[in-house]
């Protein structure tokens, strides 16, 4: 599996898991033992990396950016019709958060680098 396919496959499922967390209703049990908005964090930051590395090459930084901080944006608003679940500012707080480390990450590791 060559570099590109990997990332592409790293992406999908970065986006197929934060949808399933995100979406789940709170009574499945499976909720993350840790602080909510640390794992809001570490979930966009890992995911805006990984758009940012995979993509940076095909789109520009802000399209991603924008593009990451919509899908936050919208996985708390669909959290509105899962029972139990609501949308919440401080959920996207820590998204966007998340977001910005990636994009700090991204520039300091990959892009000094090159």
């Amino acid at each position: 599996m060559n570099w590109n396919k990997f990332l592409k496959f790293l992406w999908w499922g970065t986006v197929v898991g934060i949808t399933v967390l995100s979406l789940m209703p709170p009574e499945s049990g499976k909720e993350l033992p840790t602080n909510d908005k640390v794992g809001h964090f570490i979930a966009y930051g890992t995911f805006a990396l990984i758009s940012l590395i995979y993509g940076s090459s095909r789109f520009k930084i802000a399209y991603i950016l924008l593009f990451t901080f919509s899908f936050g944006i919208l996985m708390e608003y669909c959290q509105g019709f899962i029972p139990g679940r609501e949308p919440s500012f401080f959920d996207a707080l820590a998204n966007t958060g998340g977001i910005l480390l990636g994009l700090l990450l991204f520039f300091y590791f990959v892009r000094k680098r090159a």
